[in-house]
């Protein structure tokens, strides 16, 4: 009985998880795909150690496949576009660095991060880094939190 209930709360918060995104073009990537992909990784933190960092929803994605990192770089882009407010770096024409705070939504506020680390001038590593988060917490918290 006890597995039942961890496995239907789960199930719960990752669904609430993937619902945080709605009315964005990233929620499509948040649809599990990443868990078990090669070269992928797929992080969503919510409840307690959510709310730790002043958040309701952490839920990021990273991959290492070209042909996956340019359709999250082409999808945050487009979500973008409708941020009230944003920090942005291009680099050769890529989208190396973006943080975007988007309309809040039920009181929450809402974040999105990218990273390009292909094209970082020190270390380049092949990795493309998007992280979606809504909560209470300012843009300051957040921008010090992912510095970390």
């Amino acid at each position: 009985m006890k597995r039942v209930t961890i496995i239907i709360l789960a199930s719960l918060l990752t669904t609430m998880a993937a619902m945080a995104q709605k009315g964005l073009n990233i929620n499509r990537l948040f649809d599990g795909r990443y868990k078990k992909a090669v070269g992928a990784t797929e992080i969503i933190v919510t409840g307690s150690q959510a709310s730790e960092i002043g958040l309701t929803v952490y839920h990021s994605v990273s991959v290492t496949d070209k042909a996956q990192a340019e359709i999250i770089e082409h999808l945050v882009v487009k979500d973008g576009s409708q941020a009230i407010d944003k920090e942005v770096e291009y680099r050769n024409g890529q989208l190396y660095y973006g943080f975007y705070t988007m309309q809040t939504r039920k009181h929450n506020n809402r974040y999105i991060f990218f990273l390009n680390q292909n094209l970082a001038r020190k270390s380049p590593k092949n990795v493309v880094t998007l992280i979606y988060m809504e909560g209470e917490a300012s843009a300051e918290k957040i921008k010090k939190l992912i510095r970390k």
